[in-house]
């Protein structure tokens, strides 16, 4: 692990090294050739088709593009150009019910739908287990090669109150672009990079665009609007990164072949758990995981980037 980054609290710490992965964990895209078989039945198949080659990514911030590529690609790393799987899964948890939130939502109660509870899950299955909303989820666990991210900008939608997910993912170099389909005025402000004047997001007007300066773990917070509309912001060095949705449910494409780590966190409930996962060239591999709420240990979370915060607890697979 790149030392820069082994000195930071370690939330996801592989996920926030990048190109860094396990040691001890293989690359398989020489191996995975033709026959390896499709999806399964019922699943979308997985896209097969090189990456592109494109340098170490984007860089739509105003950072300078070498201090970007520094950051996410520090070894001059090729990029990975070879067949590539899908990853999905649902994210679970048991243990303690999410508690009631002190916010007060007596001038926009739409919002109490997203920021009632300490973190969003549904009804519980069969087995007890109950679907888990916005928890990040990041693949590791490939060395060797980068794997570039593609995409610009990270669309977010503010409406009724409430951010569509209460944790955001994006790419270091990738801008947020974040649209109002309220009826109310918004001024969000990443916390770790105040601006010197109010940034507004008119009702259905254009998107403003917010820019994450580092990697590492922030918040997205109001100015304008209801202090408890705001959202989780992970910067990551790598694109191998999604959010569960209201379901649990999660997929990622473009997976490099090869035996890689699934990681996936919720900050509420600060516990982080990881299992290792085969992909396949062509195929959806699956990735169940359950994280346990204990609310004797949610308290204060910790995140990677955040100055003094210290390493979460980690919890067993499940």
């Amino acid at each position: 692990m790149d030392a820069r980054l082994a000195a930071a609290a370690a939330t996801l710490a592989a996920a926030l090294a990048g190109s860094a992965g396990c040691s001890g964990c293989r690359n398989d895209a020489a191996s995975a050739g033709a026959g390896q078989g499709g999806a399964p039945d019922g699943e979308a198949p997985a896209s097969s088709a090189p990456m592109s080659a494109s340098g170490p990514g984007v860089n739509a911030t105003p950072l300078p593009a070498a201090s970007v590529a520094a950051a996410v690609n520090p070894n001059g790393l090729p990029a990975y150009t070879g067949p590539t799987g899908s990853l999905e899964g649902t994210i679970t948890v048991l243990g303690d019910p999410a508690p009631a939130t002190p916010a007060d939502f007596s001038k926009c109660p739409e919002g109490e739908r997203t920021y009632g509870k300490a973190f969003r899950e549904g009804a519980a299955l069969a087995d007890g287990r109950r679907p888990l909303a916005d928890a990040l989820v990041v693949v590791t666990g490939y060395e060797g090669f980068v794997v570039p991210e593609q995409r610009e900008a990270k669309e977010v939608t503010i409406e009724g109150c409430a951010y569509t997910a209460r944790t955001i993912d994006v790419t270091f170099g990738q801008r947020i672009d974040l649209r109002n389909k309220d009826k109310r005025l918004y001024a969000p402000e990443l916390a770790s990079s105040p601006m010197p004047a109010l940034m507004v997001a008119p009702p259905n007007g254009d998107a403003i665009k917010l820019y994450p300066r580092r990697p590492g773990y922030t918040s997205l917070i109001e100015r304008m609007g209801p202090s408890f509309v705001q959202a989780d912001v992970y910067t990551l060095l790598q694109p191998l990164h999604t959010v569960s949705g209201l379901d649990g449910h999660y997929r990622l494409d473009g997976v490099p072949v090869g035996t890689m780590t699934v990681n996936v966190r919720l900050r509420a409930i600060n516990r982080d758990v990881s299992r290792s996962v085969r992909i396949t060239a062509g195929v959806v591999a699956r990735a169940d995981v359950t994280l346990e709420h204990r609310a004797a240990d949610a308290g204060a979370p910790a995140d990677a980037g955040a100055a003094g915060d210290a390493a979460p607890r980690r919890a067993p697979i499940k």
